[in-house]
This record gives C-alpha cells, sequence and structure tokens, in this order.
C-alpha cells in the first residue's frame, strides 16, 4: 500500500522530472562537440513535448474517472486546474524563449549552447514546482529553484564585464529578497502554527481582529521578498541594470 501511494506521489511529479532530466541530457550534449551544440537546440525544443505530454496525461488522470489525489506528499503538493493551467502555461514560455534563443546562442553563446538551455529547462522545473505548492516551505524551494539558474544565466557570457557584474547583483539582491522572504514567512508560522497555505488563509483574519498584527507582519515581508523577485513597482529597480548587463 505505501508503495502504491509512493509512486502515486512520484507520478504528480512526472512533468518536473521529467524536465530536470532534460536539461541534464541537454547539459551532456556540450562534451560531445559540435554535433552535441548543434543538437542543443532542437533537444531542448522538442523534448518540451515530454513533460507537456505528462501534463496533459496527467490531467487526464485528474479529472478523470479515477481520479489522482488531489495532495501528495503529506500535503505539500497539490494538483488541480490551477496547478495543472500553469504548468502548461509555463511550459508554453519555455518554448517561446528556447525557440527565439538560437539566434541570440549562436552570436553570444556558441561554445555552450547546452548549459543556457538547460538553465532555462531547470527555472522551468522550479516555476512548474512552485505552481503546485500548496504550503510555504515548498514554495520557498521552487522559488529558489527558478532563480538560481537565472542568476547563472545572468552571468553566462563570461568574458562581459557587465555580465559579470549583472550576475553578482542579482545574486545579492537575490539573496537579500530571500532573507526578507523567509523572515516573512518565519512571522506566519509562528502566529499560525502551520505553512500549509489553506489553513493561513483560514487564520488570518481570526488572528487579525483578535489585535495580534504580527501575522500581518508577516505578510508584508512576504509580499516584499516577492515583490523583489518579480521585480513589481516598488522593487524594480534593480531590474533594467541587471537585465541590460545580462
Amino acid at each position: 500500500m505505501h508503495s502504491n501511494v509512493d509512486l502515486t506521489a512520484i507520478w504528480t511529479l512526472a512533468p518536473e522530472l521529467s524536465l530536470v532530466v532534460l536539461a541534464f541530457i541537454v547539459l551532456v550534449l556540450d562534451f560531445i562537440g559540435s554535433l552535441g551544440e548543434r543538437l542543443a537546440w532542437w533537444v531542448a525544443l522538442l523534448g518540451l513535448a515530454i513533460p507537456a505530454g505528462l501534463t496533459a496525461t496527467l490531467a487526464l488522470q485528474t479529472f478523470g474517472p479515477l481520479p489522482l489525489p488531489a495532495k501528495s506528499f503529506y500535503h505539500m503538493l497539490v494538483v488541480d486546474d490551477f496547478s495543472l493551467f500553469f504548468k502548461v502555461l509555463f511550459l508554453v514560455i519555455g518554448f517561446g524563449v528556447i525557440l527565439l534563443s538560437r539566434r541570440y546562442v549562436e552570436k553570444y553563446l556558441r561554445s555552450t549552447p547546452g548549459e543556457f538551455y538547460a538553465l532555462i529547462l531547470f527555472s522551468l522545473a522550479g516555476m512548474s514546482l512552485m505552481a503546485a505548492a500548496s504550503e510555504l516551505i515548498t514554495l520557498y524551494i521552487a522559488l529558489e529553484l527558478t532563480s538560481f539558474p537565472l542568476y547563472v544565466l545572468a552571468g553566462l557570457m563570461r568574458r562581459d564585464d557587465r555580465s559579470a557584474e549583472a550576475s553578482l547583483k542579482y545574486v545579492l539582491l537575490g539573496a537579500m529578497s530571500s532573507a526578507i522572504l523567509l523572515y516573512g514567512m518565519a512571522f506566519i508560522y509562528g502566529t499560525t502554527g502551520t505553512t500549509d497555505l489553506r489553513e493561513i488563509a483560514a487564520a488570518t483574519s481570526t488572528i487579525i481582529s483578535k489585535g495580534n498584527l504580527l501575522l500581518l507582519f508577516g505578510e508584508v515581508f512576504v509580499f516584499a521578498g516577492f515583490g523583489f523577485k518579480v521585480s513589481a513597482v516598488p522593487f524594480h529597480m534593480w531590474a533594467p541594470d541587471i537585465y541590460e548587463g545580462s
């Protein structure tokens, strides 16, 4: 019984796992030589059909006559129409980015195309996992898995000083925003006693009505942390400098 539950839980992660495997395959192509460098774009682009197919299969099973469990991994991940929609959306965006970046890679990153595409795929895996996260710890891990490859991408042109500077600034600002985010999450957990997003939402109005403003304080920090991560106003001042350098 436990084995079946574990296999079912792993199956709910099939799109993310396939993206990670695909990223490693594309990364290895850099070591093959010029043939591998030419194949990297095709493998990364066409390989997205695998996580797309797995996502479609997951959707059919989730809403079919024998649905999968709505939550898996001790309620850390959720499979619903919201998460499936964003998995598909991220795959479409990733397909567009890889499709349009071929000339850029040939011009600036000719020696390491596999590394460029692999980092995009790793970031896509983090985004997909973030869409399925149903509690704070998983959400934070998925967010960092999304962010780390982007730090490297910003400085991938190693011989360009502006690219190196952009990457360093991105890492420092990313670390600061992560610290702010974790600080806010700590306040939320301390006041609600849970990391589950639904339970936090249910407890928010009750706790604030009792005059406990620590939860509100934590939510402000979480909002600021996410604001830095997505460069939302007024936390966007870093974006132009880093994007120009990268």
